[in-house]
């Protein structure tokens, strides 16, 4: 395999030529699946062509989920395997994000990770050596990969999938033209100590964001901000939602953040509904995906909140039984 990824390297160089003087290949990362579903290869092809002609631009924090967008039915994700073997809507996108990473990491010191989450232990699909090699990103739960390049010229993404080998390929170029960003600027303030729950009751939302997300006005980045919201705080939801926005008070203001920051804070919810699985989800022993079996929970089903959070996971009673679920298939 790395002669054939040498050859095709060599082969792209050649193509630099024709790019002229404002522009040079620079690196080209590879990584391989095996025994793919259509499924999968579906969520991939949707996820590289949606990268594919991006512009990472010098100096400006590029999102891989700003750019890829919403893993749902309506963007032409479905149902596919994780890293960790787990069916998921938009398995397979954490492969892309992984081989954009693998392109990227030639370029050394030039690439400032702002945010960069890997799989655990528990990963299995084997399209990187270790599970630290790759980038784990899941829309509906915060977790992005943003980096900031100080390389000297802009970079341009391209991506292909030949069979099961998926391709990123970095070529420099004086070109800015970027997908738009509607995500809220990352903030440089510390990151403070989780906070306590608000006093009150409703839905609570967990900002997730590197350093910070604002407040805003309306339901725009644009609007003018009200308030800076640190990662960790919680927000309590008003029930109103507005494209990718929510409507939220913290600290007695009233405004709007954006979605892609908050997660789910169920802890305040006495009962939790199973959703966002086919058919059912496995309540487990321990907080792990390889863990003991304990029963098998059917989409829509109520558990009971035992108020314990552990990683991705929440502990939960069902049918007399006390386990964990990932808490991106429950809802308060």
């Amino acid at each position: 395999m790395k002669r054939i990824i040498l050859v095709l390297l060599a082969t792209c160089l050649c193509m630099g030529v024709c790019y002229g003087a404002s522009a040079s290949v620079l690196t080209l990362g590879s990584t391989s699946t095996s025994n793919g579903s259509d499924a999968l290869y579906q969520n991939i092809d949707r996820a590289i062509s949606a990268l594919n002609g991006t512009v990472i631009v010098k100096g400006q924090t590029f999102s891989f989920n700003e750019a890829v967008g919403a893993r749902t039915t309506e963007n032409g994700y479905t149902f596919a395997p994780n890293g960790n073997g787990v069916d998921v809507m938009g398995g397979g996108v954490s492969q892309v994000a992984t081989t954009l990473y693998m392109a990227l990491r030639e370029l050394g010191e030039d690439i400032a990770y702002d945010e960069h989450h890997t799989f655990g232990a528990a990963f299995k699909a084997g399209y990187a050596e270790k599970a630290v090699e790759t980038a784990l990103t899941d829309y509906s739960r915060g977790l992005d990969f943003r980096f900031t390049s100080g390389h000297a010229e802009n970079l341009s993404v391209s991506m292909w999938r030949s069979g099961n080998v998926l391709f990123c390929q970095l070529t420099g170029t004086e070109a800015t033209d970027a997908k738009p960003t509607a995500s809220p600027a990352p903030g440089v303030s510390p990151e403070p100590e989780a906070s306590a729950l608000p006093a009150g009751s409703g839905t609570f939302y967990l900002v997730t964001a590197k350093n910070y997300i604002n407040l805003r006005a309306s339901a725009s980045s644009q609007a003018a901000a009200l308030a800076e919201i640190s990662r960790n705080e919680i927000v309590r939801f008003l029930g109103e939602k507005d494209g990718e926005f929510l409507k939220v008070e913290y600290d007695g203001k009233t405004g709007y953040a954006h979605g892609d920051y908050l997660r789910l804070h169920s802890t305040d919810a006495e009962t939790l509904t199973v959703v966002n699985c086919r058919e059912s989800v496995t309540l487990r022993k321990e907080p792990s995906t390889s863990a003991e079996a304990l029963a098998s929970v059917p989409l829509g089903s109520q558990v009971h909140n035992l108020q314990a959070t552990e990683e991705d996971f929440l502990k939960v009673e069902y049918d007399g039984k006390a386990g964990y679920i990932l808490a991106e298939y429950l809802s308060a």
